[in-house]
C-alpha cells in the first residue's frame, strides 16, 4: 500500500505476542508441577545432611498419601501459572502514532506526546524514551527484535538514536 507524502502512518503496537505468553504460562506451570513432584526427594536429600531441624525436614518429606502426591504438584503448578500470568500481565505494550506514544503496563496507562520526546534508543535490551532535557519518560523491556522496534519508531518519525 502506497502512502501519500504527508499521510499519517497507522498506529504501531509493540507487545508480547500471545504465543510467547502461552509459552511462559506453560513453562511456569510445568516448573511448579515438577517442583511439586521433586519436593519429597529434595527434602529427604536435604535431611541426610547436617542441617538444622533435619528431623522436621525428613518428616515433611515423608508424606505420601494420594492427596499429597497429587495435590502438591497441582498446587505448585497453579502457583507457577499465577507467577507466569503476573509476569506477562506487567509486560509493557507501546502504541505508537505520529502524535503520541501510549505506554500500557498492567493497569497503568501513560501517554507521551511527540513534543515530550527528545530521543529513543535501546540499552541493555530495554527501550528508553527521554525528553529533550534528558528526563527518562520510559525505560523497560519491549517485545520485538531490535530492527522491528527501531523501524516502529522511525516509521512515526521519532528521533531513534543508534543503529
Amino acid at each position: 500500500m502506497k502512502r501519500e507524502f504527508n499521510a499519517p502512518a497507522a498506529e504501531t503496537e509493540l507487545r508480547m505476542p500471545l504465543d510467547t505468553k502461552v509459552v511462559i504460562w506453560v513453562f511456569c506451570g510445568a516448573a511448579g508441577a515438577g517442583l511439586g513432584f521433586a519436593v519429597p526427594w529434595l527434602l529427604q536429600f536435604a535431611a541426610k545432611h547436617p542441617i538444622p531441624y533435619a528431623d522436621t525436614v525428613r518428616f515433611l518429606g515423608s508424606f505420601d498419601s494420594p492427596a499429597m502426591v497429587i495435590g502438591r504438584p497441582v498446587l505448585l503448578a497453579a502457583i507457577g501459572l499465577v507467577i507466569g500470568l503476573f509476569l506477562t500481565y506487567h509486560s509493557a505494550t507501546l502504541r505508537i502514532t505520529d502524535e503520541s506514544i501510549t505506554v500500557i503496563e498492567g493497569d497503568d496507562t501513560r501517554v507521551i506526546t511527540r513534543d515530550q520526546v527528545g530521543g529513543v534508543f535501546r540499552h541493555d535490551g530495554k527501550v528508553r524514551i527521554e525528553s529533550p532535557a534528558g528526563r527518562v519518560l520510559f525505560d523497560d523491556d519491549v517485545e520485538g527484535k531490535k530492527a522491528v522496534i527501531a523501524e516502529a519508531f522511525r516509521r512515526h518519525h521519532y528521533p531513534w538514536e543508534g543503529a
